[in-house]
């Protein structure tokens, strides 16, 4: 039976290529998709599934039991152990149709990447308490999920999320967690040889005429006007358009060698930031925060060479400043980034500031000051666009 075949019979109409690749040069043994014995020893030994471990099993031998989910996971473990992890995170998963078996099938997916992540961590020189918290959210991931979906599982947002433990390129240092990875596509960053001033330069994609946001992002629809975007080089200057003050230049523009140099390409290393709920973000904490991120990078993973950190959250979004003041510890946080806006559909904020989106925006909860105000923009018609950037180091 040919992948496509397999993917048309548990609900997957699109999926990467290298997916087929697997399948063609993979063995399928005769091994369960799912290890009923690795599943009890994660149990036993980390309580990695907490409360859902009986519901897990039952998946489990549910999948074994189905010769085209069996097929499926086989070769999405086998694709997920060789790729790096944003490859990784594009493994797709059958929608939820409220069976447990779809709900649990991402979790057969990472399960045979953590006893590897647990190694890889302890390589890297991290105790077993830090390395046990590490594990500690898979469960707390599938009731999030729970909360989301209405039954026990992982959700596309959790499964990412679980990737990048599953490859133990994320590690918590004080209050925040720090992710490994590669600056994205939609921009590159230039610097200024004598005042070292850093520019973003877009890199890709389509602009609304009024350089404030990516066309297509929400409130931003409209075609008439819009422009493209890209960087590019010779071998006297860098051409394209710039994004000063969160605004992306209109026309494009030249800047010499002689007097800029690049600073970061798209794929260079960087350390991701993320930011839990009820962090502390006064300017003291966060200091400490990234002294500790950049620490923890140097000696543990001297493989990567992180100039920059990177960040991609609603915080950053600059409306914030107006909403809050100038004295906030929002403000004072996203002050230290080099901004840009990416395409975004504008509703984060439901997930990391609200809980959840409700049927009726006037439903919103209100029982802080930026809940009250972000309801505002939201009833007024407006959106909260999560922003990009860095901070160079």
């Amino acid at each position: 039976m040919e992948l496509r075949e397999i993917a048309d019979a548990i609900g997957i109409a699109k999926y990467p290529a290298a997916l087929d690749e697997i399948y063609a040069t993979h063995v399928q043994t005769q091994e369960p998709a799912c290890d009923l014995a690795l599943i009890e020893q994660l149990q036993q030994e980390r309580n990695f599934f907490g409360e859902y471990y009986d519901q897990v099993r039952e998946a489990a031998m549910l999948i074994n039991d189905d010769e085209n989910r069996s097929a499926w996971v086989k070769n999405a473990v086998a694709y997920a152990r060789v790729s790096k992890t944003a490859q990784c995170r594009t493994i797709p998963t059958p929608k939820a149709d409220g069976t447990l078996v779809s709900a649990m099938l991402p979790v057969f997916i990472l399960v045979p990447l953590f006893p590897d992540a647990i190694e890889q961590y302890r390589r890297r020189g991290f105790p077993e308490e830090e390395i046990r918290g590490f594990m500690s959210g898979f469960k707390g991931s599938m009731r999030a999920a729970h909360r989301r979906m209405g039954i026990p599982g992982l959700d596309t947002v959790y499964f990412n999320w679980q990737c990048l433990f599953a490859k133990a390129v994320i590690f918590k240092a004080e209050g925040l967690q720090f992710e490994l990875r590669q600056l994205p596509a939609n921009a590159a960053y230039i610097k200024n040889k004598k005042t070292g001033q850093v520019l973003t330069m877009m890199n890709k994609g389509m602009v609304h005429r009024s350089g404030l946001q990516m066309l297509g992002s929400a409130g931003f629809e409209d075609e008439v006007g819009a422009f493209s975007v890209s960087f590019r080089e010779d071998e006297e200057n860098f051409y394209g358009f710039s994004c000063v003050d969160h605004v992306i230049a209109t026309a494009e523009q030249t800047f010499p060698k002689t007097e800029w140099e690049i600073f970061l390409r798209p794929d260079d290393d960087v350390l991701s930031i993320h930011i839990p709920r009820g962090c502390d973000m006064s300017p003291e904490a966060v200091d400490r925060y990234f002294a500790a991120g950049f620490r923890i990078a140097d000696e543990r993973y001297p493989d990567y060479h992180c100039k920059a950190l990177y960040g991609y959250s609603w915080i950053l979004d600059p409306q914030l400043e107006e909403l809050l003041g100038p004295d906030s510890k929002i403000t004072s946080f996203q002050r230290r980034f080099i901004k840009y806006p990416p395409k975004t559909d504008g509703t984060a904020a439901f997930m990391f500031v609200f809980n959840g989106r409700p049927a009726n925006l006037a439903d919103l909860e209100e029982t802080t000051s930026l809940h009250r105000k972000l309801k505002k923009v939201y009833l007024d018609g407006g959106y909260n666009h999560p922003y990009a950037g860095i901070i160079v180091r």
